[in-house]
């Protein structure tokens, strides 16, 4: 045994060392895991902000695109008038307006 610990540097002094070691370590370890809480509660918002946004974006398409339809529809309406005339009386229109 006396062997072993004058190879590998064993004793009082190799005790400090490893255990010092390993409270680096750990407190290494704690740092990380607290950064990886940090980061995954950022995740977490980042989702939700996206989420929020794609609705947004969403809505905002489906409001374009009924508004297109509204325009089309009123540019429509308003191509021509909409009378109630027999086409005898257009013909008769149109030949008193080109004939001045």
């Amino acid at each position: 045994s006396s062997g072993i610990n004058a190879e590998y540097g064993g004793g009082p002094l190799n005790e400090t060392y490893y255990e010092s070691l390993a409270e680096q370590r750990r407190e290494a370890l704690e740092a990380v895991i607290e950064e990886n809480e940090e980061l995954c509660q950022k995740i977490e918002i980042l989702d939700i902000s996206l989420s929020e946004a794609t609705k947004r974006a969403e809505e905002a398409e489906y409001q374009i695109t009924e508004l297109k339809s509204q325009l089309s529809q009123t540019k429509a309406d308003t191509s021509g008038p909409d009378l109630d005339i027999s086409q005898e009386e257009k013909s008769e229109i149109k030949n008193l307006l080109t004939s001045e």
